[in-house]
Order: structure tokens, then C-alpha cells, then sequence
């Protein structure tokens, strides 16, 4: 499977970037999407890779469709590309 540079990460800030938003702690996300605290803090962090369903139940959570969620994650994927590949 190909790997995608800064999806990780960029996954991780866009949930960030949406959660504090809306005023949302990282517990509280997890809990109205029904994830692991654990788990929502490690995919945050760019450590684990959601599942599917872990991100609509995100997406559900923070009021937010699962297309302007992706677009921002692509906009996040771009900006740490660009921030750290050499010039």
C-alpha cells in the first residue's frame, strides 16, 4: 500500500484545529464519538491511524460533514509537506 507523506499528522491537526474550534476538550470528543480517550489522543499526536469509522464518528461528533473534514486535511497535508521538504 502507498504511503502518503504527512497524513498522519495532517489527520491529527485537522481534528485538533476542529475540536478546539469548538470549544471541545479531547475528552469530550471522545466521548460523544465513542472512542478510547487513549486512542483519540494517540491519533491527535499522528501515532495511530483511524479507522473509517473512527473519523465519521469524529466528523459526527464535531458537527462537521466528512468532506469539509477531509478538505482540511488535505490543506494540513500540504502545508507540512511544503513546511519540511527541502526547498
Amino acid at each position: 500500500m502507498k504511503e502518503y507523506p504527512y497524513l498522519s499528522q495532517a489527520l491529527g491537526n485537522a481534528i485538533e484545529i476542529f475540536r478546539k474550534d469548538k470549544g471541545m476538550t479531547k475528552s469530550a470528543l471522545a466521548d460523544f464519538a465513542c472512542l478510547e480517550r487513549r486512542y483519540l489522543r494517540e491519533i491527535e499526536c499522528g501515532e495511530k491511524k483511524p479507522t473509517v469509522n473512527a473519523i465519521y464518528s469524529i466528523c459526527e461528533a464535531l458537527n462537521v460533514s466528512p468532506l469539509e473534514f477531509f478538505k482540511k486535511v488535505e490543506e494540513e497535508r500540504v502545508r507540512f509537506k511544503r513546511n519540511h521538504e527541502p526547498e
